[in-house]
């Protein structure tokens, strides 16, 4: 909760910034206005997804330990949709990290051409250093993405030998926590 009122915190400035020099009520400074815009677009995405992921993180530690303590002892339904999905919880973060990753390649990667082009050594260094985070970024997130479907794959095991589900509860289960079920996930 504190994540999402932060954002939005945030969102509020970046969009009251932009508004407010646009329409020439307040001259807001470029290098403010550019980190707002970068906050709300590359950090604040992150952030929160990786708060959830942590909240899920702990919440599906709990319960193995909670069954591995009482191994009769079923966890509610509720519980279940909480934390236990097919789908670990550190995989939407993973995905999040490899496609602001490309994005900022992308862009980074156009525009580095362009700058050294224009003889502006500076902006030209900012660039390079911005596309070697991006490409470390998804090099990072690759693995990070298969260690979490192998994590996954593992959850479901466990759950499988620990508790039998309902079946409506199952097709929940089966339902990632972002993206589309095909591999898809926001943002991509």
């Amino acid at each position: 909760m504190a994540t999402t009122a932060t954002g939005a915190v945030v969102v509020g400035a970046t969009v009251a910034s932009v508004v407010a020099d646009a329409s020439g009520w307040v001259p807001v400074p470029r290098a403010v206005q550019t980190a707002l815009v970068l906050v709300t677009l590359f950090v604040l995405p992150v952030a929160w997804v990786g708060v959830h992921a942590v909240w899920a993180l702990r919440g599906r530690a709990e319960l193995f330990a909670a069954a591995g303590e009482y191994p009769r002892r079923r966890p509610t339904d509720r519980q279940l949709l909480d934390h236990l999905r097919d789908e670990h919880p550190l995989t939407p973060l993973w995905w999040m990290v490899a496609v602001l990753g490309g994005l900022g390649t992308l862009c980074l990667g156009v525009a580095f051409p362009f700058a050294l082009a224009d003889g502006a050594v500076l902006a030209g260094v900012l660039l390079g250093v911005g596309l070697a985070a991006s490409l470390a970024a998804l090099a990072l997130a690759v693995p990070g993405i298969r260690r979490a479907d192998v994590q996954g794959s593992e959850d479901r095991r466990l759950r499988t030998e620990l508790w039998s589900l309902p079946s409506a509860l199952e097709r929940k289960l089966r339902l990632p926590i972002l993206g589309t079920g095909d591999g898809a996930h926001l943002g991509t």
